[in-house]
Order: structure tokens, then C-alpha cells, then sequence
């Protein structure tokens, strides 16, 4: 990159930030909004920017992002846990020990740095995912590609597969801001009011600082998501956000990811991609399993049961269940679940990987 500013550089990041999540939100691109800005920032970074985003954003991203992942949290989860605990119980586990067992595999194929490969392999939670990743060790830089390049490959396959048992279905469309959990109806939802608004930052801000301080595993993230989860089941709180929020802290989760990114990097990334192809698809087939599980144990029909287990962004597979006869509270509660699950047993996972 020619010698520019500091001002002049974050102009040419704020600008293309919003020209690349315009075009793939028309693009129809799940997560536009933190790809968008990922993008923008891996342009500059290739192209040798200097400047970064200082630390304490990064800490703020990561509570908002838990405040999302709270709000998703309600009393329908209790309920469709009390009918069907087991058989969600083993889905989950099965899950979760797949995508376990590909990082694992991936992680000895010595193709990526040490860590990162089970942070991009564990399903969902993508920002998230991106957003530990530095802080236990992994290469979030990598593992926002192989998060991604996942999610848009289930999304399609999951498309394909409502085609073919269903007929034509609704092309997912990404949602501008949306998040775990927000179901897209018929019917928009009423905007957020200015009071679950400020509740959802004040839950974000006093459970990230709790989990901070009492350094709980991933606190940044873990804490909102505890203590919000809790009071928006209970009812004491109605957790809610503006879609600019929610695309701000993705934002600031994309340009940090994506301004690390170098050219010495590229060759590394692209000739990763095979693997990362094809730890999906091992995904997608043990997913399968998965399904198989809940069609038995639970009598779902087996589209609600593979959506329901599909390795892919909540947000997105919601809307293609959508536009089929599946269950969507079904399907809802468990990737709901899932996410929750994901991010516990990442954290906790990595830890253990460096005691020993």
C-alpha cells in the first residue's frame, strides 16, 4: 500500500466496509455484516495498513456479542428441553464430538497453526469462534475462513435439501444485524425500544465485566451470556438490540480479524482450502448422524431433524427451515442450544489441550 495516513486509511476501511456488506447482503451472503467489514479490512491489510484497533474494542465486541447470544434465550428453550432433554442431549453430544474429532484430525495434519483448527471446526457461533481464537492461542485469521467457508456451503446444501424433499424454497437472504436466535416471519418485528436496547448494553457491559474479574473462561463473552440468559428466562429483563448495534460489534470483530491479515499469509490460506472443504463436509456427514438420532428417538420428520443439526449459522438455517414444513421451534431450540454448548466446550476444550 502507498504511504497514507492514518486518517486516510480508517476512510478507506469505513468505505469499503460498506460497499462489500451492501453487495453481499444483495448477494445473499449469511453474516453480511461481519463479512463485510472482514473484507474490507483483509484489503487493507494485504495491501500493508498500519493501523489496528485497540484492545479494550475488541473486549466490547465480545460482550455485546454475548448480550445477542442472551437475548436468544428464553422460556420456549425449558420447554422444548423438558419434552424432548434426552434425545436433544445425545444430538448435542454426538455434535459436538464430531466437530471435536475433525479439529482434532485437521489439527494433526500440521496445515494449520497449533489451536486453530478446533476453533474453526466447532459448528456455529462464528463470531465468536473468531473472536476467542486469538486469545487461547489459535489463528483467528484462519479461523474465520474456515468458519465461513462452512456456513455457506451448509446453507446451500441445506437449500438443496428442502428442494429436493419440498420443492423450490426461499434463497436465504441474509438479514442485515441478524443474530442467534431472531426467527424472520411474515410479520417484521417492532424495532427494539430504547429500554431493551439499553438493558441488552448494560447486561453486556456488567456480565463482561464480571466475567472478566473473576476470569471466567472466555469472561468477555461467557459472562453476558450467563447473566443475561438467566434474566431474560426469568422475565425480570426483555433483552433487545438495533440491528446498528449488533452490525457494529460484528464490525469491530471483522476489521480486527481482517487487519491482521498480510500477504505472506494468502499462500498459506489457499492452499488450506481442500482441507477445510473437506472437514465441512465430514461435518455435514456426521451431522447426519446426528439427525438420524432425532428422527428416531424423537419421531421429527427428518428435514426438521437434519435443520435441526446442520452445522451452519443459526440465523441462516432458520430461514431455510422457513420456507419449508419443518419445525422451526424445533429446529430453533436446538441450534440455540448448540451455540451455547459450542462455545462452553471450545473454551473449556482448549484449556484442557494446554494443561496437558
Amino acid at each position: 500500500m502507498m504511504p497514507l495516513s492514518n486518517p486516510l486509511q480508517w476512510c478507506l476501511l469505513v468505505g469499503a466496509t460498506l460497499l462489500f456488506t451492501a453487495l453481499f447482503m444483495v448477494a445473499g451472503l449469511p453474516g453480511a455484516t461481519l463479512l463485510g467489514p472482514m473484507a474490507a479490512a483483509i484489503l487493507l491489510g494485504v495491501r500493508g495498513a498500519s493501523i489496528e484497533l485497540p484492545k479494550r474494542f475488541s473486549w466490547l465486541a465480545q460482550a455485546l456479542t454475548g448480550g445477542v447470544v442472551a437475548r436468544s434465550m428464553d422460556v420456549t428453550i425449558l420447554h422444548d428441553v423438558a419434552l424432548h432433554w434426552f434425545p436433544m442431549l445425545m444430538a448435542l453430544s454426538t455434535m459436538l464430538a464430531g466437530a471435536v474429532l475433525v479439529g482434532w484430525l485437521l489439527e494433526r495434519s500440521g496445515r494449520f497453526p497449533g489451536g486453530t483448527a478446533l476453533w474453526g471446526t466447532m459448528p456455529g457461533a462464528a463470531p465468536a469462534m473468531i473472536a476467542m481464537a486469538g486469545d487461547f492461542g489459535g489463528d483467528p485469521r484462519f479461523v474465520a475462513v474456515m468458519q465461513y467457508l462452512r456456513v455457506i456451503v451448509v446453507v446451500v446444501l441445506a437449500s438443496l435439501v428442502c428442494h429436493f424433499l419440498l420443492g423450490s424454497v426461499p434463497v436465504p437472504i441474509a438479514v442485515p444485524g441478524a443474530v442467534p436466535g431472531a426467527v424472520p416471519g411474515a410479520v417484521p418485528a417492532p424495532s427494539a425500544s430504547v429500554a431493551s436496547t439499553l438493558a441488552l448494553v448494560a447486561v453486556a457491559l456488567a456480565g463482561g465485566w464480571a466475567g472478566t474479574v473473576t476470569r471466567l473462561p472466555a469472561g468477555p463473552l461467557l459472562g453476558p451470556i450467563l447473566l443475561g440468559g438467566t434474566l431474560n428466562m426469568t422475565g425480570l429483563v426483555v433483552l433487545d438490540s438495533p440491528s446498528w448495534l449488533i452490525a457494529v460489534a460484528f464490525t469491530i470483530i471483522g476489521w480486527t480479524t481482517g487487519l491482521r491479515f498480510r500477504r505472506e499469509l494468502l499462500r498459506d490460506l489457499v492452499a488450506s482450502v481442500p482441507l477445510m472443504l473437506l472437514s465441512t463436509f465430514g461435518l455435514v456427514a456426521m451431522s447426519l448422524g446426528s439427525a438420524w438420532l432425532l428422527v428416531t428417538l424423537t419421531g421429527k420428520d427428518p428435514l426438521t431433524a437434519y435443520l435441526a443439526t446442520s452445522p451452519g449459522g443459526l440465523d441462516s438455517v432458520t430461514v431455510v427451515a422457513l420456507g419449508s414444513a419443518a419445525d422451526v421451534p424445533f429446529i430453533l431450540t436446538l441450534q440455540t442450544l448448540r451455540l451455547f454448548g459450542t462455545i462452553l466446550m471450545s473454551v473449556l476444550l482448549v484449556r484442557f489441550l494446554r494443561r496437558r
